[in-house]
């Protein structure tokens, strides 16, 4: 099983208006379970990274490090028919990737 990546704009509005909010050090997870399954039962990922965080190379250092921990996790923890949407912050760039790892395996439980 493989995530699939959130892209609409109309997904994260509806996972940050009815998702349920969890606060780490280094980011924000919103979660949300999809009422009607799609085709596919698979869990849905997207991730927000706001300018104010840096350009674009940091910004996409971070996305990189979210999809490597996504991939490695996302068959033993993340739960079918959820739509996840990560909220990085500043410090989601300096932490250990061991530390984030656990932080987000901690709130997708």
């Amino acid at each position: 099983m493989s995530a699939i990546y959130l892209k609409k704009r109309t997904d994260f509005l509806k996972v940050s208006k009815n998702g349920k909010k969890v606060f780490t050090k280094g980011f924000i997870i919103q979660k949300y379970k999809r009422t009607l399954p799609l085709e596919q039962n698979t869990p849905r990922i997207g991730f927000t990274i706001t300018k104010k965080i840096g350009g674009a190379v940091i910004r996409n250092k971070i996305k990189r490090r979210f999809r490597a921990i996504i991939k490695e996790i996302v068959n033993n923890y993340l739960k079918k028919n959820y739509d996840y949407v990560i909220v990085a912050n500043k410090k989601s760039l300096i932490m250990d990737y061991s530390e984030l790892k656990n932080d987000v395996i901690k709130v997708v439980k």
